[in-house]
């Protein structure tokens, strides 16, 4: 997924070679690039060859192209305004660029008559051309996969699209967090950023924003060609090169034993911790919802729109920083407890009504696993937690584990301080 130099020399070459770009294509070819190692890659890559071969040229045509240094790049990213381009290289280059890396290089011949060629071969060079060429990014409904199928949908006459449509599949969110597989804490961050919009059933037509499902659709699906013979559009596949990593699995992981797991020990620590660790557990509940806040609100990422995890990390937590940062604790620390505790009840009605609306149908969202993260921690800071937990020592007191006197010590000089 990268806008190589010599993409550029054929882009020129197609501006003012007349001959070099309006050649007579001969055949054509998709081409699936497997996962690779970047967050970008998880997904795979996917292109187009156009051969030639009465010029004894073969281009490559993909839409899966940005560059890290390209103007105001990471302040598009951040506001989810993503221009990504359509580029052209010789077919040999783009080959012997993606061989050198541990990724699945596939090819799948694609079968069409000449005008179903010709026209294919025209929308790929008019879509790669300097004045069309940018597009605005989106996961899921406008990536370098959806364009192709959407070009290949439009050769076959809406064949493509049609026989898709109406085969149901699962969810956005099931197929983003199998594909980020290779690394837990990528998956953890997209599952808490996606938005209940991406809980929807999807179609086997949607599902072909994943590069290998528009090859899995193409094989073996039949059309008419505009010269009246019914072809199969694609039929075979070369292996060019298999990869050593693992296959994507079928299921997303299981978080939430994990996640309940260290939210309870989070809960623990929180009620002996010092000052510093209490901050560092504020900052973990309180940055994601802050940064969650500002992806609905101020940000085009319309994929974390509608996200019922904001209830979950209310970024309201982060006001606890201010009476931790109060230095004489001895004269505050009373009010700073209940100062705390009120804060985490915030927190706590917040993940009531995140579960009041999963419960009664009004959210889709898939949320489960953070209110195993968020649940046992934020009940255990809040202020029926602190209640609770001085029930729970003065109970000890009656069966003489400690007396009254050390109770009132054990509540007055609570965490370490």
């Amino acid at each position: 997924m990268r806008k190589s130099v010599c993409g550029l020399v054929v882009l020129f070459l197609l501006c003012i070679n007349p001959r070099f770009a309006a050649g007579e294509p001969s055949g054509a070819s998709l081409v699936i690039v497997g996962p690779g190692d970047a967050m970008y890659e998880y997904w795979g890559h996917i292109g187009v060859t156009i051969e030639d071969d009465l010029e004894g040229i073969s281009l490559f045509y993909d839409f899966g192209n940005f560059s890290f240094h390209a103007d105001n790049f990471y302040s598009s990213f951040i506001v989810g305004r993503m221009i990504y381009l359509g580029s052209v290289t010789t077919t040999e280059f783009f080959i012997s660029q993606a061989m050198r890396e541990d990724r699945s290089l596939i090819l799948y011949p694609l079968n069409l008559g000449t005008e179903e060629l010709r026209e294919l071969e025209a929308a790929l060079r008019w879509r790669t051309l300097p004045e069309n060429q940018e597009y605005l990014y989106d996961y899921f409904l406008n990536n370098c996969s959806t364009i192709i199928r959407d070009i290949l949908n439009d050769v076959v006459g809406g064949t493509l699209r049609a026989s898709t449509a109406s085969i149901p599949d699962k969810t956005y969110r099931h197929y983003t967090r199998t594909g980020a597989w290779p690394s837990v804490l990528n998956e953890l961050m997209l599952h808490f950023l996606l938005g209940e919009q991406q809980d929807k059933e999807i179609s086997a037509w949607d599902l072909m924003f994943i590069p290998q499902a528009v090859a899995d659709a193409v094989l073996g699906l039949e059309y008419p060609g505009r010269d009246g013979v019914v072809r199969v559009l694609a039929n075979e596949k070369i292996v060019l090169k298999e990869s050593t990593r693992p296959p994507i699995p079928r299921e997303p992981r299981i978080l939430w034993p994990w996640l309940l797991t260290l939210s309870i020990a989070l809960g623990l620590l929180w009620n002996v911790a010092g000052r510093f660790l209490r901050a560092v557990i504020l900052l973990f509940v309180g940055i994601p919802g802050l940064i969650l806040g500002f992806l609905m609100l101020f940000t085009d990422h319309a994929a974390a729109y509608n996200n019922i995890n904001i209830w979950l990390s209310m970024p309201t937590v982060l006001l606890g920083l201010i009476p931790l940062a109060i230095r004489d604790w001895k004269r505050w620390i009373a009010g700073r407890e209940l100062v705390l505790g009120w804060i985490w009840t915030l927190n706590l009605a917040g993940l009531l009504v995140a579960f009041s609306l999963r419960l009664s149908g009004i959210s889709i969202q898939n949320t489960g696993a953070f209110w195993a993260l968020y649940g046992p921690l934020t009940f255990m800071a809040s202020w029926p937690g602190q209640w609770l937990k001085g029930k729970f020592h003065l109970r000890l007191g009656k069966f003489g584990r400690c007396g009254s006197g050390d109770v009132k010590q054990i509540r007055t000089a609570d965490n370490g301080d």
